[in-house]
């Protein structure tokens, strides 16, 4: 299935994950990160249930220190 990433159409396979998405992207899973997809607003949990439906649109927002 294809959603978008960051802005960029990405091939995934289907059934995944929030959680496998975030482990698959070259930043690795950064200490703190909100996920934005079409349906809903994911803020540090719920990623291992959050499953990825084809023509999603996904943006991350990372944020690596407590402060932030």
């Amino acid at each position: 299935m294809e959603i978008i990433v960051s802005g960029k159409r990405k091939e995934v396979t289907d059934g995944m994950t929030v959680a496998e998405l975030l482990n698959s992207e070259e930043a690795g899973r950064p200490r703190y990160a909100s996920v934005v997809t079409r349906k809903e607003i994911l803020i540090d949990g719920g990623f291992e249930d959050a499953v990825l439906q084809d023509g999603d649109i996904v943006e991350f927002i990372y944020t690596g220190d407590e402060k932030c």
